[in-house]
């Protein structure tokens, strides 16, 4: 039988990073997350044994958070569930207190971490596209504006020999579409615009971040040196920019990006970022 206890986040930890934190509640531990969820809490899940079969669940927090602050039809919600559950391959039941318990299972202890990562993955797409599409459309024009300026920089910045493609993924990361990837032969760097036009979405626009750079960081590519640098570009001019009120945030995505931090308001410090990753 497999010994459910915190020394399992240790290679959560060296997988992903270091906010992965732990306690130990009886036959159960219990794992904080560095994904941010929209009620502006983080991601908790489960992780017991059933049967000789590890279970990493969610506790119920998906189904609750969606149920609050979602005003869709339940069947609606249902639907939308279904598929992003789907998606992930993520299965589903109801608790002892008639809640929907979304989890995952694996039978082998070096499995865990996989599956945390895909739960957690679930729990961020699937929360916040339900939350953020109750929402009245924001005005995106500022974050329109902040888009091509940002773009128009980055080209007019790059050192000889680099091409930035704007809106691109990378195969290692299928269905991702980062704010841009510059290219050179045998390396790439990722760049992931932060923006918001009212504090709710400048915060989603962090945790799709972070999630992002984890994908990133966990792919073949990286850990074949194949990748230079994530690079966050901030923009500290949207209206969702409140500094005061984004200290944890910020700090989980340096953590995110492996250090690399870029506010639109130090932009000229952007080949600098460049130069630390490789020699150009």
């Amino acid at each position: 039988m497999t010994k459910i206890n915190c020394h399992i986040t240790e290679a959560i930890q060296k997988d992903f990073s270091s906010l992965w934190k732990c306690k130990h509640r009886g036959n159960t531990v219990e794992i904080s997350t560095p994904y941010l969820l929209p009620d502006s809490t983080l991601f908790t899940l489960f992780i017991t044994e059933q049967k000789k079969k590890i279970i990493i669940h969610d506790g119920g927090s998906i189904s609750q958070i969606v149920s609050e602050y979602c005003p869709f039809p339940d069947d609606e919600i249902k639907f939308s569930l279904d598929g992003f559950a789907a998606q992930h391959e993520i299965k589903q039941t109801i608790g002892a207190e008639k809640e929907k318990i979304f989890y995952r299972v694996c039978e082998k202890k070096k499995l865990i971490s996989s599956a945390a990562f895909d739960l957690a993955s679930f729990a961020m797409t699937a929360t916040n596209a339900l939350v953020a599409a109750s929402y009245e459309e924001p005005d995106v024009k500022q974050d329109d504006r902040f888009q091509r300026s940002a773009d128009s920089f980055i080209k007019a910045a790059l050192p000889v020999g680099l091409k930035y493609k704007p809106r691109h993924e990378i195969k290692e990361v299928p269905g991702v579409k980062f704010s841009g990837v510059i290219e050179r032969s045998n390396k790439i760097w990722i760049v992931s615009y932060i923006t918001g036009s009212d504090l709710h979405r400048f915060k989603g626009s962090i945790a799709v971040t972070i999630m992002n750079f984890g994908h990133v960081w966990d792919c073949s590519l990286a850990k074949n040196n194949g990748v230079g640098a994530t690079i966050p570009i901030v923009n500290t001019e949207a209206s969702g920019y409140q500094p005061r009120k984004l200290g944890w945030q910020t700090d989980m995505l340096k953590a995110s990006a492996h250090g690399a931090y870029l506010p639109w308001s130090g932009r000229n410090d952007f080949a600098g970022l460049l130069n630390k990753s490789t020699s150009l």
